[in-house]
């Protein structure tokens, strides 16, 4: 992946609007919650699959991915030293576009393959990007 910090940051951002916990467990340190953030990711890949579960693109859920796609965003950005502002507005901005795009995908996806199938392969697509941007190399 580009060494970019603000692609690196729209990356993890986009990573966190397809499955909200998975930018921030990906650059999540080892304490505190940093230890409890990847338990979190992994129970939403479970829960995303059902079927009771509200659209990401409802104002309250988007607000929650696009706050952590922030923090995400501006974690990537601190570790690399660089500006925290730039990484905070990528972070957003990719946590926004991925939940509209994701929501988009599952709809399409959906009526073309089975829907879990379509679910699987959208975290496959979180969990590569957020390990991608979450690459200190």
């Amino acid at each position: 992946m580009p060494t970019s910090i603000p692609f690196r940051s729209f990356a993890i951002g986009a990573a966190t609007g397809l499955r909200s916990m998975t930018g921030p467990a990906a650059v999540a340190g080892r304490a505190g919650w940093g230890r409890i953030l990847p338990f979190l990711a992994l129970g939403e890949l479970v829960v995303d699959k059902l079927p009771a579960v509200p659209a990401r693109t409802i104002p309250p859920a988007l607000a929650v991915r696009a706050i952590a796609g922030a923090l995400a965003g501006r974690a990537v950005a601190a570790a690399a030293g660089r500006n925290l502002l730039a990484g905070t507005i990528a972070g957003v901005a990719g946590a926004v576009a991925a939940s509209y795009a994701g929501a988009a995908y599952r709809s399409f996806a959906g009526r073309h393959v089975p829907p879990m199938l379509a679910a699987l392969l959208e975290d496959g697509a979180a969990i590569a990007l957020a390990r991608a941007a979450a690459n200190r190399s």
